[in-house]
């Protein structure tokens, strides 16, 4: 409050009443001054009007009338409230309508202030019980975040107990080194400070000289969303000095002009635009210009500047054509995008030389990076051109992994099988490259459907061109009952999901698919592993992909400045460059110093509204914000710019509204401009701005290095064609797969099978007393049962769990949904038993089966389940030698516990070794 100039208990209702409580012209006096005011001219006579109406108003109406007599509609004084005429007529009445207005503003000031106060008090309130919730789940998980090491070690080490702390450090730190210093909060300086402060304090215990070592460059410092805060470094930088001059010890400030990495006459770009003040304003700590010299003093550079990307004129039509000849604007972002492409692949199949000595190489896609200022639409625009040219390109640099189409698409598929009545999840994913569904086929199939669409794919399954999509989608359905990274592995590996995904969306999306599939593995280790329970975690949460582009691949790397840092090409085109100095949007969130204060004294943090109602100490937070945000877009430009070894470009383009001032691309156009050349464009289209100590870019000679650099960049024919099929050594078999196994059953059988299976795996961890409650709720979300089936299930699993004969298999210890691994002499086995007992002689397994009818005698049981129990007992043997493996039917219906005997597992593993041995005699 007195940083905003009011009282603490200042509020707009008290303001409010002092409008007309205070006022210097009493209610009994407005007729009076309405009989003046009707007087005058036609303004004058709108005040009276407005004087005369406050008698019939109240409220927040009745001051807005009142302030209108006073002020603009932007609550601006009036410069004139009165004509000439009524000013030499009644002088006094003049007087103290000016004295009025003077007391009317000073409220209004007053009025914002207080509202200033209550917004930033409603923010901080918010932000407060967020920051207790978020720290109190810290303290319950044990967990600390990046601010916390900083906040711990700085209260660490400034505490009046900590002097143990220091004596420790003392005796092991002899020299510290800080790089990147220009982004160091003033936090980290701190602590930086408290661990050097006995280094200039004289003669310690220990003989040795210690020493700090600070790098870094002011006009490089970027990240003040992370407190970054430049002017620290050279405050810094003096605080060291006077402390070593103090203790008489060597103190060296090293300033390092020369560049490694820039072509002469890059760096002669970039010092010309710094030259200027309106582009090193902010740059750094002591204002001037910049100043380069390069090591590579021999290497041929090129800079250009292309011409300004315009809107389309619109075509101006009479309304009654309009609809008809209405002609198609395209956007100056995805125009420009095209050019970059078009000129990209100019740059490769000329091949421009790039790089020195024997490193002077023809321009490959690697070569190039392209910089925006915020990834947005000319960011997606310029990967999907480069695309459609047919240059490799790496992608986003970051994602968020829901809003990967593959992954949209992968979650779509989940959503259609989860509910088979979600119409427009099963649209989605027929439509994703999973099925190829084109929009012809979809309509034929979605319209004048009687039900659900998935009804509607099973009756047109006998047609040809949906009857692989239908058998398709049943395959699906069947596997979405195991693991989720079980059926997301097996659709895009198996079922070549990862391929099609390639051929649409092209080789980035391996990022997102991989990534996908970790985070099925970490749900799994975490929670029961359910596709449902999967899908709605991963949408509860925002993963972000991050793509290392330091990593050294043959691909043009698309970026945001920020992302860029400490990176480098020898091409670099900038063409983001148009956007606003002070960000996309004005800082709200702002500063305000109190005056007077203590030195150390923080900040007051004020919510900023409308820019017109700022009070004086708000416009001068605001104003000081928007500079230091301004001041940190001219050292992105450059960081930018200093990012390119032979080549620069700088390109833009701009809506219908003129390019903002002191943006990227004016501040360079104003400063080359005059010395540049136009010359025809590398794609063809128009000209260019272009700086070049040779007159033409320097290709690759034609003759055989030309052609064997040609040459080198076809693939091979046998790298498109299918491996040859050869025999493994060691191939993979599952139970289901090697017994030949055949899912059986209608969808309801299925369904039934899923659910006692789910039943049986969760109910033995629940009390006994709790089981029938907890299956009654799970079988309530199973709207394909009615209420008798349900309580039959419930009946037919408890009936288990409650029959001692299985008491062994649901015991303390017991584990269900085990998966084993193992080799035999077949091939490596994988599989998952549902039930694993192992106890100090014995180990028991036993599967679940719900045929109905159940069989009463082993040699009715189906020969697959024999087998498939004979593999699962064959590795458990070698996993536990000396114990008895028994193994065992669990039929649901009766129930039953069949226990297989040794016999007849032996010969059913015997026979699943002899079908392996020749896959000619297996199942498909």
């Amino acid at each position: 409050s007195r940083a905003l100039g009011v009282d603490a208990d200042e509020t707009t209702d008290s303001i409010a009443a002092e409008f007309f409580s205070n006022s210097l012209i009493a209610p009994s006096e407005h007729p009076a001054v309405i009989a003046a005011l009707e007087q005058g001219l036609k303004s004058d006579k709108e005040h009276a009007t407005r004087f005369d109406s406050l008698r019939l108003l109240e409220g927040a109406e009745r001051i807005k009338a009142y302030q209108s007599i006073f002020c603009t509609t932007d609550l601006e004084p009036r410069k004139n409230i009165v004509s000439k005429g009524i000013r030499d007529r009644n002088p006094s009445l003049f007087q103290r309508l000016m004295s009025e207005q003077e007391r009317v503003c000073a409220l209004i000031g007053r009025r914002r202030a207080v509202e200033t106060r209550e917004r930033t008090a409603a923010l901080v309130t918010i932000a407060a019980e967020i920051i207790a919730r978020y720290r109190a789940d810290k303290d319950r998980r044990g967990l600390l975040d990046y601010d916390d090491l900083i906040d711990k070690t700085l209260h660490l080490l400034t505490e009046q107990r900590a002097q143990w702390v220091h004596y420790k450090l003392d005796l092991g730190v002899d020299h510290v080194l800080i790089d990147e210093a220009q982004d160091t909060s003033p936090k980290q300086w701190q602590i930086v400070r408290r661990l050097t402060a006995e280094f200039a304090a004289g003669r310690g215990a220990r003989e040795v000289t210690r020493s700090i070592f600070a790098v870094g460059d002011e006009k490089q410092s970027i990240f003040s969303f992370q407190g970054a805060v430049p002017a620290q470094f050279e405050q810094n930088k003096r605080h060291y000095a006077a402390a070593f001059e103090t203790a008489e010890m060597r103190f060296t400030d090293v300033t390092f002009k020369y560049s490694f990495r820039s072509a002469p006459l890059v760096l002669d770009a970039v010092d010309i635009v710094f030259k200027r003040p309106e582009a090193f304003a902010g740059l750094t700590e002591v204002p001037g210009a910049t100043v380069h010299e390069a090591v590579r003093i021999n290497a041929p550079g090129t800079v250009e500047l292309w011409p300004m990307i315009e809107p389309d004129e619109k075509v101006k039509l009479e309304g009654w054509d309009a609809p008809f000849d209405e002609s198609a604007e395209t956007s100056p972002r995805v125009r420009l995008a095209r050019k970059i492409a078009r000129t990209v692949k100019v740059w490769i199949a000329r091949g421009d030389l790039v790089g020195e000595g024997d490193r002077r190489h023809p321009t490959r896609a690697g070569d190039i990076l392209v910089l925006v200022r915020q990834r947005g639409a000319l960011f997606n625009a310029i990967i999907y051109e480069l695309k459609r040219e047919g240059i490799a390109v790496a992608g986003a640099d970051r994602l968020m992994l829901t809003e990967h189409i593959a992954v949209m698409d992968l979650m779509a598929l989940a959503d259609a099988l989860l509910l088979p009545d979600d119409d427009l999840a099963l649209a989605n994913v027929l439509k994703s490259p999973l099925f190829g569904v084109t929009e012809e086929q979809l309509f034929a199939l979605a319209y004048g459907r009687k039900g659900a669409l998935r009804e509607a794919l099973r009756d047109k399954a006998a047609d040809l061109e949906f009857m692989v999509v239908n058998a398709r989608l049943e395959r699906y359905a069947v596997w979405a009952a195991g693991t989720p990274f079980a059926f997301f592995s097996r659709v895009l590996g198996a079922e070549d999901g990862r391929a099609r995904f390639y051929a649409r969306l092209g080789p980035e999306a391996a990022d997102a698919l991989d990534e996908f599939l970790e985070h099925a593995l970490i749900y799994e280790r975490h929670e029961a592993p359910t596709l449902r329970g999967f899908v709605a975690w991963l949408r509860a949460g925002e993963t972000l992909v991050k793509r290392d582009m330091d990593i050294a691949r043959d691909e043009v790397r698309v970026m945001t400045v920020h992302g860029a840092k400490g990176l480098e090409a020898p091409i670099v085109v900038l063409a983001d460059t148009t956007t606003p100095p002070k960000g996309p949007k004005e800082p709200r969130l702002l500063a305000l110093p109190v005056t007077n204060a203590a030195p150390g004294t923080p900040d007051r943090l004020v919510w900023g509204g409308r820019k017109a109602d700022d009070i004086a100490p708000v416009a001068a937070a605001r104003a000081d914000a928007v500079r230091a945000a301004e001041d940190e877009y001219r050292r992105l430009l450059y960081v930018a710019m200093t990012r390119a070894a032979d080549r620069l470009v700088v390109a833009g383009s701009r809506g219908v509204n003129r390019i903002p001032d002191g943006c990227w691309y004016q501040l360079v156009e104003n400063a080359l401009k005059p010395e540049a050349i136009a010359e025809t464009a590398d794609d063809g289209d128009g000209t260019v701005l272009r700086w070049r100590k040779s007159t033409a870019p320097q290709t690759l000679a034609p003759g055989p290095a030309a052609a064997e650099t040609k040459g080198a960049a076809l693939l091979p024919d046998w790298l498109k064609r299918p491996a040859p099929s050869v025999r493994k050594l060691a191939r993979t078999i599952t139970p289901s797969a090697a017994a030949g196994m055949q899912p059986i059953g209608d969808r309801k059988a299925l369904a039934r099978g899923r659910i006692m299976h789910r039943l049986l795996q969760a109910l033995p961890a629940i009390l006994p007393e709790r089981r029938a409650e907890a299956a009654a709720r799970y079988l309530a979300r199973e709207k394909e049962f009615g209420g008798a089936e349900r309580a039959a299930l419930t009946g037919e699993v408890l009936a288990v769990l409650d029959d001692p004969r299985f008491g062994p298999l649901f015991a303390p210890g017991s584990r269900a949904e085990v998966p084993i691994a193992g080799r035999l002499p077949a091939g490596n086995l994988s599989g998952q038993v549902d039930r694993l007992a192992v106890t100090e002689n014995t180990v028991m397994i036993a599967d679940y089966k719900t045929n109905r009818p159940a069989p009463s005698r082993l040699e009715d049981v189906p020969a697959e389940y024999v087998a498939q129990l004979a593999l699962y007992r064959a590795v458990l043997t070698v996993l536990y030698p000396g114990r008895e493996v028994r193994a065992a039917l669990v039929w649901t219906e009766g129930p039953n516990l069949m226990e297989v005997p040794a016999v007849a597992l032996d010969a059913a593993l015997s026979r699943v070794a002899d079908a392996t041995e020749h896959p000619a005699v297996m199942a498909p």
